[in-house]
């Protein structure tokens, strides 16, 4: 069996990450310094891998049955979904610690959902033109127009924009107390000077918008200065983005 490390990342034209769930994985394995390659996935051809592959589909509820970021484990394991994929890492790679129990992780992630949700809509014409490429651009958007129930271009228009960031300003207020309030000491991350997995939640929305939307990745940047912060601490677990 292979002892290497696998993740599977959604392919692009930079072939460089982008979205911010695979990003959550990658900077965990960047932040654990564990050794790994890219494999890069069209869309359309996540669900055929995966099921060939044994995987079981995401738990009911999920945004879709298979998904990246999935990793393959040296023991030729494999585990889907960025939170269980976090587990596993932090039971085979167990320093340093993400803080799965001391942080508020699930939190972190319910709140960058919302600012996907809220952000995103408006960006996605961009991600169909500027960082998909075929066959991925195609099942993207005709992906999205089904789940949201029109053109991506008249979406961006209803959803994006100022209606997009009025969506986002309370939650982007609640990130702001998470990385403000209840700390140790005065570091930058949501725990103090100590990183964790919530902030590489936080980061990985961050880190998605700086790479399709540098206009909100700045807007974002200047709402407060603790996100600055943040992203510049997590400066060294980006760097491996293929």
């Amino acid at each position: 069996m292979s002892d290497k490390v696998i993740l599977y990342d959604l392919a692009n034209r930079q072939a460089t990450s982008w979205s911010p769930n695979p990003w959550k994985t990658r900077l965990a394995l960047n932040f654990k310094g564990v050794e790994y390659t890219t494999e890069w996935v069209e869309y359309p051809d996540l669900a055929p891998k995966f099921k060939a592959c044994g995987i079981p589909c995401n738990d009911p509820g999920a945004f879709a049955d298979y998904s990246s970021p999935t990793v393959r484990f040296p023991d030729g394991t494999y585990v889907m979904d960025s939170a269980k994929i976090a587990t596993k890492l932090e039971e085979v790679y167990p320093e340093p610690s993400l803080h799965l129990d001391s942080s508020p992780s699930d939190e972190a992630g319910e709140l960058v959902n919302n600012l996907v949700m809220a952000l995103l809509p408006g960006v996605m014409p961009g991600i169909v033109t500027d960082i998909l490429q075929e066959p991925s651009a195609s099942w993207f958007a005709e992906d999205r127009e089904r789940r949201f129930g029109m053109k991506l271009d008249e979406l961006a228009q209803k959803a994006g924009g100022e209606v997009g960031w009025q969506n986002a300003e309370p939650v982007l207020k609640k990130v702001k107390v998470m990385l403000q309030e209840g700390k140790k000491d005065d570091g930058p991350f949501v725990l103090g000077s100590t990183p964790s997995y919530s902030d590489l939640i936080i980061v990985a929305f961050f880190e998605c918008l700086h790479r399709i939307s540098m206009d909100d990745y700045e807007r974002l940047m200047r709402f407060d200065l603790s996100f600055k912060a943040l992203h510049e601490a997590c400066k060294p677990w980006l760097e491996k983005d293929n």
